[in-house]
């Protein structure tokens, strides 16, 4: 059986509990605690692509970003 890309598992993991791929950038750390079979590293790695990239300086467009994100998230969930 071939091994599964830590980046792929991610994704299943969240999809699994019912979170798009987009929704990952909005998730707090109290969510990912309640989620089946996600580890430590997993949060890190949510974590670490959460301040990355919301880390922007302009605020105003960090958070246009993300409400375009969820957005989009809406759409594709419909």
């Amino acid at each position: 059986m071939k091994r599964e890309r830590f980046e792929q598992r991610l994704f299943r993991i969240f999809a699994e509990a019912g979170y798009s791929p987009i929704q990952i950038l909005t998730v707090t750390p109290e969510e990912m605690v309640e989620i089946p079979g996600i580890t430590v590293p997993n949060i890190r790695a949510v974590l670490c692509v959460q301040n990355k990239v919301l880390s922007e300086k302009n605020t105003v467009r960090k958070g246009r970003l993300v409400e375009a994100l969820l957005r989009e998230a809406d759409k594709e969930a419909r």
